[in-house]
C-alpha cells in the first residue's frame, strides 16, 4: 500500500479525523491495477470571480456521440474506493464515508466544516465525466458536486462543479492557493428537487473549455485561460448551514474525448 502526504494504515483502529485532518491522501494498490484515492478537508474561501458563462440550450448531451464509456463504476461494492470487506466504513467525529446499496456515502455531522473530497484513481485530461447524486438533509447553501482535474489527491487545487441544495450551480477553480468563481451562481429548473431527489451532473472538459450538464441537459459553458490540464476526479461536499448533510454518488463514468 502506497501512502502520499500522510502515513497511516487503512484500518478501523485509526480515526477518520486523522485521515482528513488538513491534507491527507491515500493510494491503494489492488489486483491488476493501481487505484488511488484521496480524502481531504480544508476550508475554502473564494477570493475572486471572473464570470465567463454562456448558458444555452443548443448543446446535445455528449453521450449521444461518444459511445461506450472509457471507464465506469456502478459502485456495487466498496472495492473501487479502497473500502474492502474488512473496512466498510471510515468514520470520525465530523465525517464518515462508506459504500452501501450501490452508492458511495459522504456524511458530515457538522456544518461549516469546510470542503471534503474523495478522489478516484484515473488521471485524465480531456473527457466527459458524469455521476448520479442524491442528497439527504440538504438545505439552502449546503454544497456538493463533482471535483475534477485535481493534480494531487490531498491538495485543494482543481475544479469544482458546485451545486447548492436550493438549486444553484457554479464552477470554481483553485490554483496556486487562489480560488476563482468562473461564473455567477445561477438558478436552474433542470434540478430535481425534494427529499432524496436524484440529479445527474456531467462535465465536458476540453482544454480550457468546460460545459456543465444537469440531468442530461446542457446548463452552461465556461472558458478558463488558467486551465488546469489534467488530474483526478471525485465527489465533494461543503455543508454551509446543515449538520448531517449526506451526499450519495452512484454510477460514475467518464468518456475520453476523441
Amino acid at each position: 500500500m502506497l501512502m502520499t502526504a500522510c502515513n497511516f494504515p487503512l484500518s478501523q483502529d485509526n480515526n477518520f479525523d486523522d485521515r482528513v485532518s488538513t491534507q491527507a491522501a491515500l493510494a491503494f494498490t489492488q489486483t491488476a491495477m493501481q487505484n488511488q484515492y484521496a480524502i481531504s478537508t480544508i476550508t475554502l474561501q473564494p477570493t475572486s470571480s471572473a464570470p465567463t458563462v454562456t448558458p444555452t440550450s443548443e448543446h446535445a448531451n455528449p453521450k449521444n456521440d461518444l459511445g461506450n464509456a472509457t471507464w465506469t463504476d456502478p459502485i456495487n461494492s466498496g472495492s473501487s474506493f479502497g473500502l474492502g470487506n474488512d473496512v466498510e466504513t471510515i468514520e470520525g467525529t465530523n465525517a464518515s464515508v462508506w459504500v452501501e446499496n450501490g452508492a458511495f456515502h459522504l456524511y458530515r455531522s457538522s456544518a461549516s466544516g469546510g470542503y471534503i473530497w474523495y478522489c478516484s484513481y484515473p488521471n485524465i485530461s480531456d473527457f466527459y465525466l458524469e455521476a448520479k447524486f442524491t442528497v439527504q438533509n440538504c438545505n439552502g447553501s449546503d454544497e456538493y458536486g463533482l471535483t475534477f482535474r485535481k493534480p494531487d489527491f490531498g491538495d485543494k487545487t482543481g475544479y469544482y462543479f458546485a451545486v447548492t441544495c436550493d438549486g444553484t450551480f457554479n464552477l470554481m477553480r483553485w490554483i496556486n492557493g487562489d480560488s476563482t468563481l468562473l461564473g455567477e451562481w445561477t438558478s436552474s429548473d433542470l434540478f430535481n428537487k425534494g427529499t432524496d431527489a436524484t440529479n445527474t451532473l456531467g462535465v465536458w472538459a476540453e482544454g480550457n473549455l468546460f460545459k456543465l450538464y444537469i440531468n442530461d441537459q446542457f446548463a452552461a459553458e465556461f472558458t478558463d485561460k488558467s486551465a488546469i490540464r489534467s488530474g483526478y476526479f471525485g465527489l465533494y461536499s461543503n455543508p454551509q448551514q446543515t449538520a448531517g448533510l449526506t451526499v450519495l454518488m452512484d454510477e460514475v463514468s467518464y468518456w475520453n474525448l476523441p
